[in-house]
């Protein structure tokens, strides 16, 4: 069973606003401290939604009274062209390869942090030959961590069986995918409306452009006729003296340095913790905050968290063992020695039930924090 008896938090301190305001914000808030949103060499799950292109963009306009700001996902629709504006400026259409970024992982645009503009290869976890590479031109407003929305031609490339063009998602049926694939009483694809969500389960990593990235154009040459004149003047033209030359020798000119390789040196990655994890019925903590335990919550064991609020709204990623579930939550308490060994974490019941009922009261997780 969890240690139902933590009812009384640990030692207290003060925290300041700062931390007031980190424990307030929703748990997919993007970093704010410059880091990156997301790493090279890192693989990331999540989950496949379908980009509707309708619900998530809005007309291209320039009128001060309604700024581009207004479109959550950052995505617009140009009226005159018939196409697409995203994050980076760049137009595309709904048949080109493009994706929305969940939001903990698009970052801020504005802290030149953000995936906004990058290519991201994602593979099918159900089978790993069936890949996509993709652009990210968006924010997907209700994807969780390691999520993101992806359009009609990707969804094809990952699960090629599944027609996808012929279906009606909408976002408030409660029929899922698995549903229309059901082998025993499939429903029929072109009448069902069913649920944009948890389409095709991923994996994705930070990628290098494609070749056919536009490339600058190359430098003008002179034209046929300029030759032709050139070639005929030095045929006709007789032989004069040539003015004095000076002898000094020039300084030969120096070779230019070798550019640096475009291609970001990978991150070493973060470190990871093992241990276990159970659940605890507190809504007030070391970290001097009141909170549900229906909150994506944490508290930390004592020989890491320690007395102090440093680790105060820190969040941390947990992945079950043997699972491809993952959460995020924030830290808030800490979990006393005589309960939590070093490694070992204490979960809200919301945060629990994420990866398994309540009465199962211990989890095997590896986490690490973001």
């Amino acid at each position: 069973m969890a240690p139902l008896q933590r009812l009384v938090a640990g030692p207290a301190s003060i925290i300041t606003g700062a931390l007031f305001s980190a424990l307030s914000a929703p748990p997919s808030a993007p970093p704010s401290n410059g880091l990156n949103a997301t790493e090279w060499g890192t693989n990331y799950k999540g989950s496949a939604s379908f980009f509707n292109f309708t619900l998530n963009s809005i007309p291209l306009v320039t009128s001060a009274k309604t700024p581009q700001s207004a479109s959550p996902s950052l995505v617009y629709y140009n009226t005159n062209t018939s196409t697409y504006t995203g994050c980076n400026n760049q137009t595309f259409s709904s048949d080109d390869k493009v994706a929305l970024m969940n939001p903990l992982q698009f970052g801020k645009t504005s802290l030149t942090n953000s995936t906004c503009g990058e290519w991201v290869q994602i593979v099918n976890r159900e089978n790993t030959e069936e890949t996509s590479l993709v652009k990210i031109v968006g924010i997907c407003t209700d994807c969780e961590y390691g999520s993101l929305a992806l359009g009609p031609p990707i969804l094809d490339d990952l699960a090629p069986n599944v027609p996808f063009y012929q279906i009606t998602f909408d976002p408030n049926s409660d029929v899922t995918i698995a549903n229309l694939t059901d082998p025993v009483n499939p429903l029929p694809v072109d009448s069902t409306p069913i649920s944009p969500d948890g389409l095709i389960n991923i994996s994705w990593t930070l990628a290098e452009a494609p070749y056919s990235e536009p490339q600058p154009s190359p430098s003008p040459t002179p034209t046929a006729s300029t030759t032709t004149t050139t070639t005929t003047t030095t045929k006709t033209s007789q032989p004069t003296k040539a003015p004095p030359v000076k002898t000094s020798n020039p300084k030969p000119k120096p070779k230019p340095e070798p550019k640096p390789d475009p291609k970001p040196d990978p991150k070493p990655k973060k470190q990871t913790f093992t241990g276990r994890a159970t659940w605890y019925s507190d809504t007030f903590g070391q970290c001097e905050k009141h909170y549900s335990q229906s909150d994506m919550i944490v508290a930390v064991n004592q020989d890491q968290m320690g007395t102090g609020t440093s680790l105060c709204g820190k969040k941390i990623l947990l992945t079950e063992k043997g699972s491809n579930t993952q959460v995020v939550v924030t830290v808030v308490d800490m979990c006393p020695s005589k309960y939590c060994s070093k490694g070992d974490l204490d979960l809200s019941q919301g945060a629990f039930k994420k990866f398994a009922g309540l009465g199962k009261g211990v989890l095997q997780l590896t986490w690490s924090f973001l």
